[in-house]
């Protein structure tokens, strides 16, 4: 008589395997200005308390999600009655506040075809794909401020970028031949249905020398490799009607476009040069004047030396400009920079030291700004 075969013991069930990715940056910063009067630097103070935690993940090859954070510091105190406060250590000294940057759910398919949806980067511009983080000056492109009586503030940048560079939407993406060629086709400001019009972005990038994969982007690769790339993107929005836009002047629609060069090589044992250049044009109407600028622009140049101590030495020049016809009068700004940034590790330490002149003429009368900055960022 033949034994029956053992019977095999149920297999057991494979639990999926989940892969969750986290990451952390900050960046201080110390500015000498005065915040009567924007001309003179004689008052100090912290301009800058800023966290990003971050948060992604992936469940299966091709679904996969992020959540970052955004974390904001202001001095204040806690008021009770009228003109009444309580100071420390009763009173809160500082309160931070934490925002929703990034919430996007993922379908990453292959490498040349991408289905994200959620609050994500808009795609625009170079700048906008780098952030403060991966650029090599300190402040963000575009933004005018020009304290105390008589200052002014505008934000001068594509559409959907106003808002810590995101927008919510649907964004189709691709990266062909591994960073050499990228394309990026939203359909965006879907949570502000009420107000507006769906805003629709568009972006190509060819790396002609280098290649740059993935979603993001960077303004400076610190000599990590020889890199000429160009960017162009368009924006189209109908019936656009910004917040706080006079009653006496209704939406219009808005059209933008941009364009961006980027160029780095290798110098030495470690260095590089770099430069970078973007142009910026807007048709939002003749009357209405929707976005505060119709053509802008800036240029940059900086030059990394190899290692001298624990860091890299690199001195930079920025410069910036806008003009617009059709907000209050014409309006023109520059801002004029210089920053001496000690790399310690690349993007995720550095120190940064930069002198910065704003000035905005409008309808005549003048503004002025001056700073000196100081800033450290870490993010790992």
């Amino acid at each position: 008589m033949v034994a029956a075969a053992p019977v095999p013991p149920p297999a057991e069930e494979k639990k999926p395997e989940y892969k969750i990715t986290t990451g952390f940056g900050i960046r201080y910063g110390m500015q000498l200005q005065n915040p009567r009067y924007g001309k003179e630097m004689n008052t100090l103070s912290v301009d800058e308390i800023y966290a990003e935690p971050r948060f992604s993940g992936q469940v299966l090859g091709f679904v996969g999600w992020t959540a970052n954070l955004a974390v904001m510091g202001n001095t204040a105190s806690t008021a009770i009655g009228k003109g009444a406060a309580v100071p420390p250590p009763m009173g809160a000294p500082v309160i931070f506040e934490a925002r929703a940057m990034d919430l996007i759910a993922q379908l990453d398919f292959m490498d040349e075809f991408h289905v994200w949806g959620g609050r994500m980067l808009t795609p625009s511009d170079r700048s906008n794909f780098s952030g403060p983080w991966f650029i090599s000056a300190w402040d963000y492109p575009g933004v005018y401020n020009i304290p105390g009586r008589g200052g002014s503030f505008a934000y001068i940048g594509p559409r959907g970028t106003e808002e810590i560079g995101r927008e919510v939407g649907t964004t189709v993406w691709g990266d062909i031949g591994k960073g050499k060629f990228k394309y990026y086709a939203a359909i965006l400001d879907l949570d502000d249905a009420p107000q507006n019009t769906p805003l629709y972005s568009a972006r190509l990038g060819y790396a002609i020398l280098g290649n740059e994969p993935g979603f993001y982007g960077s303004s400076t690769y610190y000599g990590g490799q020889d890199i000429v790339a160009l960017g162009v993107a368009a924006q189209y929005q109908a019936r656009f009607a910004p917040a706080g836009l006079p009653a006496n002047k209704g939406p219009d629609d808005l059209a933008e476009i941009n364009a961006d060069l980027l160029a780095e090589f290798k110098v030495g044992d470690g260095g590089a040069v770099t430069g970078e250049g973007a142009y910026y044009h807007v048709d939002s109407g003749k009357s209405a004047g929707v976005m505060p600028f119709d053509d802008a622009w800036f240029l940059l140049a900086s030059y990394l030396t190899p290692l001298m101590g624990p860091g890299k030495i690199q001195p930079l020049f920025r410069y910036q400009g806008y003009t617009d016809k059709y907000t209050g009068g014409k309006t023109n700004g520059t801002i004029i920079e210089g920053y001496v940034n000690y790399v310690l590790k690349d993007y995720f330490a550095k120190l940064c030291l930069g002198v910065q002149h704003t000035e905005v003429k409008s309808g005549g009368v003048k503004a002025y700004g001056n700073a000196l900055q100081f800033g450290f960022q870490i993010q790992q």
